[in-house]
């Protein structure tokens, strides 16, 4: 029984030690392919360092599209400039989503989900992406666009920087744009989340120790 209850308390330390560890083990490089939704980062990039004025993003039309016509479909670019120098493999990425429209992926480098857009595994080596996106109505369309402008070492830390702005596509096939203010933000070390991790682990290894060295209750009447 004690050493049921043993391997049980030590499977528990390395799922929970993994669950710790993903997050920062895989991020979301490979943007929808690898779970990044407005529901993880719909108030931007928060793993990747703070929000930076100097990281400008864009979103343009591509060519001369006139007004707007219902059920159309448009080339969108999305672009951003500013933020560290790209040494690796990794440029930056971004995630868009409208309150109109249906997007549509022209290449592999952009992934689709709904009324969301991103970057793709493959697209995340760039800073330049096209979308297509086709008009429902000659409504003003608002677009949420967060871009994340990261140095290719691999590691979400404060070396990245990002940005988030709307974009209001208007009949006439202007595009307004409003920054978003950045929020309060903690601004903490980068070793806090790995010291967080190591005192987790710690404080279970413990209750792992004490769970194994807790004497069994003997049954009444036995000697």
């Amino acid at each position: 029984m004690n050493r049921t209850k043993t391997s049980f308390s030590a499977i528990l330390v390395l799922a929970s030690l993994a669950l710790l560890l993903a997050p920062t083990a895989f991020g979301y490089n490979p943007g929808l392919d690898g779970g990044l939704s407005t529901s993880s980062a719909g108030s931007g990039c928060l793993c990747h360092g703070a929000q930076d004025a100097s990281v400008a993003p864009s979103l343009t039309v591509v060519g001369d599209g006139g007004a707007l016509v219902a059920g159309e479909t448009y080339t969108l670019e999305v672009s951003f400039t500013g933020g560290p120098d790209a040494t690796g493999d990794n440029a930056g990425g971004f995630l868009m989503d409208a309150n109109s429209g249906t997007f549509g992926a022209p290449d592999a480098n952009v992934v689709v989900d709904g009324d969301e857009v991103t970057h793709s595994a493959d697209g995340n080596d760039q800073r330049t992406w096209q979308v297509e996106w086709t008009a429902e109505s000659t409504d003003t369309t608002e677009f949420t666009l967060r871009v994340n402008s990261v140095n290719g070492d691999g590691s979400a830390t404060d070396d990245d920087d990002w940005n988030m702005a709307t974009y209001y596509l208007n009949s006439d096939g202007t595009i307004t744009q409003t920054l978003i203010e950045p929020e309060a933000r903690l601004d903490v070390p980068d070793w806090t989340m790995n010291a967080i991790i190591a005192a987790c682990l710690l404080l279970m290894l413990i209750m792992v120790m004490i769970g194994i060295n807790k004497k069994p209750r003997g049954r009444r009447g036995e000697l």
